[in-house]
């Protein structure tokens, strides 16, 4: 008991620890307009637009948080990359080619070519934009003649630039996405990771697999609880779709994130209040997917059959939620909160019986009393 509760104690120190440099991170990496950027890029220099490690000159601090940058020896991987994102302002404060600014991989690494052969490697976005980024503009200058295929690259490059537009009277930001409203604090940080300390094995490895689920739903659960939807935000993130168009597929007027669709939509957030109510437990949604799954699963006791039955309809709401979304985006099909409750009933009905042909009980009595259908108080 002792040794699993001073490894919990550990644990939480390196998170706290972690978090703790992780507000360095924010200060010294991000916040290319504070002292200690100009600090630290005055003793190391900056590479691309970066502040240098230092290599074996630099301090073990310094090393520590460039690690933590950039996902190295850190369980979690990128975690602190990943979290933030940049709202363009004038483009003064963003690199053009170093930055990743437009869709999830800077210019640089997308066009490496053109990257290669550019005169105008260390400019930012305000710079390139006066200079012009239209077909003939003077921000398109190579050390050579391009070649037919590197024109083509040009006109990519020049397509996904169509849609952006420049404030001039408002700076480049970075905002903290986790929680844009306060931005980086070390107790939030440190929830994060503690967060994902104890959902990471047990929520995201255990819970797509049940016995009496199908295997094409138990591989939407698990790519659900790894954020590997093709929600619009991921869509957003990697290129596909434009900023304009990452609206939820409701209509409800918010942006379609994995957290927003499951929980928070107004019609598709409903449905776990209807299913509560059928099968008679009751409790308040929290904010995020995998808590989600765990309290829905976990509140009402470590009964066993009672765990499996509650995942079962867990799993079973998912998928449920899943192609109603892809009906109302792809045939613009729509079916209300009390039709997705009855197929809710009638799917996890045909999965036990599927399972189990000597299941004796028929819908109706599958409709009234699911827990008394399975011998489960």
């Amino acid at each position: 008991m002792s040794k699993g509760v001073g490894g919990l104690g550990v644990r939480r120190l390196q998170e706290f620890n972690i978090a703790l440099l992780g507000k360095w991170c924010w200060r010294c990496l991000v916040d290319r307009e504070g002292l200690w950027f100009k600090v630290l890029s005055s003793r190391y220099g900056e590479q691309r637009g970066r502040l240098r490690e230092g290599g074996v000159t630099g301090s073990a601090w310094w090393r520590e948080i460039v690690k933590i940058q950039n996902g190295i020896g850190v369980e979690g991987g990128s975690w602190f990359e990943e979290s933030i994102s940049k709202r363009l302002g004038n483009g003064f404060n963003t690199f053009f080619w170093s930055d990743c600014w437009v869709g999830t991989v800077s210019f640089m690494e997308r066009f490496r070519r053109l990257y290669d052969l550019s005169i105008h490697k260390d400019l930012s976005v305000g710079e390139m934009h006066a200079l012009g980024w239209g077909e003939d503009g003077e921000a398109w200058r190579w050390r050579r003649r391009l070649l037919a295929w590197e024109e083509e690259l040009v006109v990519e490059i020049r397509n996904l630039l169509t849609n952006v537009t420049l404030q001039d009277t408002q700076p480049d930001v970075w905002l903290w996405q986790p929680n844009i409203g306060d931005g980086y604090t070390v107790r939030g940080v440190y929830q994060m990771l503690m967060r994902q300390e104890v959902h990471n094995h047990d929520v995201v490895s255990d819970a797509p697999w049940h016995k009496s689920v199908p295997l094409k739903v138990s591989i939407c659960a698990w790519r659900l609880l790894r954020n590997r939807w093709p929600t619009k935000d991921n869509l957003v993130r990697r290129g596909v779709i434009t900023n304009d168009t990452q609206l939820c597929v409701r209509g409800c007027g918010k942006n379609e994130t994995i957290d927003h669709l499951i929980i928070h939509c107004l019609i598709f957030g409903d449905l776990w209040q209807r299913i509560k109510t059928w099968i008679g437990v009751f409790s308040v949604d929290p904010q995020q997917v995998l808590d989600h799954y765990y309290q829905f699963v976990y509140s009402s006791g470590c009964y066993n059959p009672r765990r499996s039955f509650l995942q079962l309809i867990w799993l079973c709401g998912i998928w449920v939620l899943s192609n109603e979304r892809n009906q109302r985006l792809f045939t613009n099909t729509a079916r209300t909160t009390v039709q997705l409750l009855e197929n809710v009933k009638i799917t996890s009905l045909k999965w036990l019986k599927a399972k189990n042909v000597c299941f004796p009980f028929g819908y109706h009595m599958w409709w009234q009393r699911p827990f008394a259908c399975l011998g489960i108080g």
